[in-house]
């Protein structure tokens, strides 16, 4: 049965709200299998560029690098300039302050 919104006010009428699978029948079902198949692409290309990030991150860390120092570095790298002097100046205070600088 199709959804027809409440009557309101005293001469509110009754309005017939199709429904767009129905009425469109296979070509609304076809539209959502196209949008949860890009989904599923862009996922799968997520999923690659996710191990292809931890190849480099394991030939870093084959080659003698850090890893550990390497995502502190790109932390770093997306923050704006102010930003990291400001968290840097902070944490010195910080250090300073419990005797460990």
């Amino acid at each position: 049965m199709p959804y027809i919104p409440p009557a309101r006010g005293a001469k509110a009428k009754k309005r017939h709200v199709p429904d767009p699978i129905k009425t469109n029948g296979n070509q609304a079902a076809e539209e959502l299998r196209v949008l949860l198949e890009r989904v599923e692409r862009v996922d799968e290309e997520i999923n690659g560029l996710q191990d292809d990030r931890k190849d480099i991150f394991a030939e870093a860390k084959g080659r003698g690098w850090s890893d550990k120092a390497m995502r502190e570095i790109l932390k770093i790298r997306k923050q704006k300039k102010e930003e990291f002097q400001e968290n840097a100046a902070l944490l010195e205070v910080y250090m300073q302050s419990l005797g460990m600088i």
